[in-house]
């Protein structure tokens, strides 16, 4: 008998393992949910894809096509491993339906590009031959499930300066707004870029009756997701798998692709200081926020700090201090639920002003999680495990001085190196191997400042930008040798606030220098004297954003929005209390999210020309949060330190 139950039990687990793997294909272009009547496009033969995955890993596929996630729940009765589709549209669906997915690549289009864009169309003849040309007409935009590219739409319109706003009108289908223009029931129709062709194509518009009016910025295209469903390993090979599909060329043809799937920049994480490339820059932040952010879950901390946490889709690091402020303590918790995965301490003692706790954002990268402590101890961690890979200390490595506030620098990324300032006269700038903390190079020169390093190419030449404690400079990378060096005109700096990187010039802002811009020389030297200046704009320890092509930050109680295109001229300054002290800044789609000290959540109209908050929130209620540190935003989960705990928000409404 036991001989026979073995035997079902091997079956079952056997037959188990053979499941196929569910992929659910939202792709509009796809074979099945176009029409193809145009040749080349809106063909895309997913089931050549399918065959070929299986082919290499040895498992069923199965490809399920439909127009949306929860029709394709209803027809496969199970949820799916993985999900082909737009962006905005697998997005929106899952959101609705409370499911979890993760972009793991990007599919270029025929182009290369892994973007898309909407574009306005009108008819032939209309006179509009430009969108300012729209002032007061109907406007239809795509279906609700389009919203990233009904904001990139109306930010087009913004910057087009209407003399009156456009009605709108929101479709029911996609290609419903085309319909509806050739009926003449509106003015003009938002569509995907893609679109006209087929309409055409597919006889349900006549030939040279609509025109392409202007396009709207670039907004994510086709992704493959993956669900909490499936096992990492999975992912990991298709990934490998759809990721190395460049040399099969009959597949990128079936595919309507240039390059196939590309690793995309990762939207759903929050893994360094102010998020990625330290822009301050949160692509998921929505048009507008619940009335009440709903609570996710909460967990405790032993009090405010500094330090903002880092995360992704899975985990969040949020560092802490042990009860007593006698050690250091970084905690790794489940992004789902907020437990703990597990935790790194080690003593810490001493008195600082603003608490003992660390002061840099954790941050993450392949795998990897680097720990800066505020005595500047380092620490390289394994993501998933917490194992210690590999440790430092700045002072007693390198000889440097430890800082009145602290060691706050994040260490920064490039490449291989890992950069960190620890502010000794022989090692002022130092580079460390990013997986076994090895010396590469040191630099001499000043103690170090309090801000965070940035990496970009300036004037033509890839470089290290950042302060010490005397100025501000910009380094090779490769070797260590310092480019050039810039000391501000109106005395020392505490030199707290990020350099931004903007459009191949470096935007400063300084509680005794105020905000310029400054431009490079052709062989990547920085121009002293700055293209355009802000003498009103001081921030002692606000780091600026951009948006559009404005500029935000706040100092000593006033806020000031800046018009980057008009010599950095004052668009609005709006003084009140909440924003004496410290405030954090996050912009994104047209948007920007204000996370003051005193613990208001304000939620602005970046092109706005008036302070005119489109929300107002009090996470915290009143509570005194007098709390430094920089929310992280995850797809729509929103990170908030408080006074003595971390509470996952979301931004999103059910």
């Amino acid at each position: 008998m036991i001989r026979y139950i073995g035997f079902f039990l091997a079956l079952a687990l056997s037959q188990a393992a053979e499941k196929p793997v569910q992929v659910l294909i939202m792709d509009p272009l796809a074979l099945p949910l176009s029409c193809s009547c145009v040749d080349g496009v809106g063909q895309r033969r997913y089931d050549k894809l399918g065959d070929h995955l299986g082919k290499v890993l040895g498992r069923s596929f199965k490809l399920t096509f439909e127009e949306s996630l929860d029709l394709g729940l209803r027809r496969m009765r199970v949820r799916p491993d993985f999900i082909i589709g737009k962006d905005s549209m697998v997005r929106f669906d899952a959101g609705r339906l409370k499911m979890s997915v993760i972009p793991i690549a990007d599919l270029t289009d025929r182009t290369g590009a892994v973007t898309q864009r909407g574009v306005f169309i009108v008819r032939t003849k209309d006179p509009a031959r430009r969108l300012a040309d729209l002032s007061g007409r109907v406007v239809m935009l795509g279906p609700k499930e389009e919203a990233e590219t009904h904001q990139a739409a109306k930010l087009a319109l913004q910057k087009a300066h209407l003399a009156k706003p456009p009605e709108f009108e929101v479709a029911g289908a996609i290609d419903s707004g085309a319909l509806a223009l050739t009926d003449g029931e509106v003015a003009s129709a938002l569509v995907p870029e893609y679109l006209p062709p087929l309409l055409v194509g597919c006889q349900k518009v006549k030939p040279d009756s609509v025109r392409v009016l202007a396009k709207t910025p670039p907004v994510s295209g086709v992704r493959l997701f993956c669900t909490d469903k499936v096992d990492d390993a999975l992912v990991k090979r298709v990934l490998d798998e759809v990721t190395g599909l460049a040399k099969q060329k009959d597949l990128l043809i079936a595919l309507e692709s240039a390059k196939g799937f590309l690793k995309p920049i990762d939207q759903m994480a929050w893994l360094d200081w102010r998020g990625s490339d330290r822009l301050g820059q949160a692509p998921t932040l929505p048009e507008q926020l619940p009335k009440v952010l709903k609570k996710v879950w909460s967990t405790k901390l032993t009090g405010p700090a500094v330090a903002g946490p880092a995360a992704t889709a899975k985990l969040v690091i949020v560092p802490d201090k042990s009860r007593g402020g006698t050690h250091d303590l970084f905690r790794c918790l489940d992004a789902i639920d907020g437990s703990e995965v597990w935790r790194l301490e080690y003593e810490a003692d001493t008195e600082l002003d603003y608490s003992n706790s660390s002061r840099a954002t954790p941050v993450i990268h392949d795998g990897l999680v680097y720990l800066h402590g505020a005595l500047g101890d380092l620490h390289c961690l394994k993501l998933d495990t917490g194992e210690i890979v590999w440790r430092t200390n700045y002072y007693r490595e390198f000889g440097g001085k430890l800082l009145a506030w602290g060691s706050s620098s994040p260490p920064l990324i490039v490449g291989e190196k890992l950069i960190i300032n620890p502010g000794a006269s022989d090692a002022s700038v130092a580079a460390l191997d990013r997986k076994t903390g090895s010396l590469i190079w040191k630099t001499s020169g000043h103690a170090a400042g309090y801000s965070a390093f940035v990496f970009g190419k300036l004037g033509g030449r890839r470089q290290i930008v950042g302060y010490d404690s005397a100025s501000l400079g910009g380094w090779d990378p490769a070797t260590g040798k310092r480019l050039w060096q810039h000391v501000p005109t109106e005395g020392s700096d505490f030199n707290v606030t990020t350099p931004l990187i903007h459009d191949g010039h470096l935007l400063l802002a300084t509680e005794n220098n105020a905000t310029r811009l400054h431009k490079f020389s052709e062989n990547g030297i920085l121009v002293d004297k700055p293209t355009m200046v802000n003498l009103d704009l001081a921030p002692d320890t606000c780091s600026p954003i951009i948006v559009g092509d404005r500029g935000f930050a706040t100092a000593y109680g006033e806020m000031y929005c800046l018009d980057l295109k008009n010599n950095m001229k004052t668009v609005w300054v709006k003084q009140d209390d909440m924003f004496y002290d410290h405030s954090n800044l996050i912009g994104g789609n047209g948007r920007v999210l204000v996370w003051t000290q005193s613990g208001d959540l304000l939620l602005l109209d970046a092109a706005a020309d008036k302070f005119i908050p489109l929300q107002r929130l009090r996470p915290f209620g009143d509570v005194e949060v007098d709390s430094m540190s920089h929310p992280a935003i995850v797809g729509d989960r929103l990170y908030l330190r408080g006074p003595n705990q971390l509470d996952c928000l979301k931004l999103s409404g059910d």
